[in-house]
């Protein structure tokens, strides 16, 4: 009999061993929690009004000039005057490539604006994330995409993003941008302006861009 109790006993201590580690294991441990889930932004857009360029290569002074007037409505700039100014010192050359570069397009902005904000996204997550966040933040944002979407690896234009929205039935992403070449507001898919966003040819313009903030 007692040999009988001590095997029994031990037969219970194992069982209870075995149940504390599941216990434990059914324990959630904080640092394998999933994140928090973030639903995809929603559609935001800036009402920016939109500038024909005075010369057929001032795409980027009048992306300054669009996002600059927004930024201050009171005190606007005329493109002219900033491609003045661009020519004077060699930020701009209207006849030869890349007439403004991406660096010298923050020159020139930084000139009239204590607030210039630049960067440079190198996936298509960075870049929409990016989009929303300046947007929201009611920064319209300048980019470097091809001057013709359907035309690939035609010459780099500056074109300055106002919105962002999702397309109703496809649930896909839809850029709205001012085009300074036609005046007119446009819109394109996220994946076409990716594309062209990271592949203009221009020194330092994959993935750049620049927004101009009133503070």
């Amino acid at each position: 009999m007692k040999l009988r109790s001590v095997f029994l006993n031990r037969i219970i201590v194992l069982l209870l061993c075995v149940m504390s580690l599941f216990s434990l294991a059914s324990v959630p441990d904080p640092d394998d929690e999933d994140l928090p889930y973030t639903p995809p932004p929603g559609p935001v857009q800036l009402q920016v009004k939109p500038l024909q360029q005075k010369k057929i290569t001032s795409c980027g002074e009048a992306a300054i000039t669009m996002a600059y007037n927004y930024a201050f409505p009171k005190s606007p700039l005329k493109e002219l005057d900033i491609v003045a100014f661009a020519m004077e010192n060699d930020y701009y050359t209207d006849d030869r490539r890349p007439y403004t570069s991406p660096s010298n397009m923050i020159l020139i902005a930084q000139h009239y604006a204590d607030h210039v904000n630049v960067g440079m996204v190198t996936t298509p997550e960075e870049g929409l994330q990016l989009l929303f966040h300046r947007l929201s933040r009611n920064e319209p944002v300048i980019i470097d995409i091809w001057t013709y979407l359907d035309i690939p690896y035609s010459d780099a234009h500056f074109v300055v993003v106002t919105g962002l929205s999702i397309h109703p039935t496809k649930g896909s992403y839809i850029v709205h941008y001012n085009n300074p070449l036609t005046a007119r507001a446009e819109s394109a898919r996220w994946d076409v302006i990716w594309k062209a966003w990271q592949n203009n040819g221009d020194p330092g313009g994959s993935g750049w861009w620049m927004t101009i903030s009133a503070k």
